[in-house]
């Protein structure tokens, strides 16, 4: 009989412990019932059959936290730099934060500038030609006579930004976001991707 009650015992933590959620309740808390069997039914009088009552357990609920992370950046400490020597020719400067500064006259040729920010930045003759300004946004910065020849400006925001003298040649404005006809107006050169002439 007590070897009946054991291996029940063990059977019911084996099976709960395959839940990882599952509490298991300690042997000493399991109430058990054991019934015999009266001798008028047909079964042999040495035949016991023991019936284990387990009372429910109380499952935990579990809080699931979900980690938001900013995704890596390949940009280095010496990508950053180029600011003071004005010069950033195929720098990785994707995602930095420029709002607000001053970098006029700086060569970004070929820079990789997807996601970066230059609101309120004045950028007035720095050259963007050929550089990737993906997502840039250029939220009131000033552009005076910024060259973006054949830039990448898909998503990028120029809402409130002063386009006095730029030059968007062989670029699409397709997908750029918050332009508007005005600022279009007061561009020095303007030909749209395709076009033959562009200087």
């Amino acid at each position: 009989m007590k070897s009946w009650r054991t291996t029940l015992a063990a059977l019911a933590v084996v099976a709960m412990t395959a839940c990882s959620d599952v509490q298991v309740v300690p042997e000493s808390t399991v109430a058990s019932e054991t019934t015999i069997k009266p001798a008028s039914d047909a079964a042999p009088a040495d035949e016991v059959e023991a019936t284990t009552t387990v009372p429910p357990t109380t499952v935990e609920p579990t809080t699931t936290t979900t980690i938001t992370s900013v995704p890596p950046t390949t940009t280095t400490v010496l990508d950053t730099l180029c600011i003071k020597t004005t010069a950033c020719q195929y720098a990785n400067l994707v995602g930095i934060d420029f709002s607000r500064l001053k970098l006029d006259f700086i060569d970004f040729s070929v820079a990789r500038l997807r996601g970066a920010s230059f609101v309120g930045a004045n950028l007035s003759n720095s050259v963007f030609i050929r550089a990737d300004l993906s997502a840039v946004n250029f939220e009131g910065a000033t552009l005076k006579n910024v060259d973006f020849t054949a830039a990448t400006l898909t998503a990028a925001s120029f809402k409130g930004a002063n386009l006095e003298g730029a030059v968007l040649c062989d670029v699409d404005l397709a997908g750029v976001l918050d332009l508007t006809k005005e600022q279009l107006e007061k561009v020095k050169k303007f030909k749209t991707k395709g076009k033959v002439y562009c200087p």
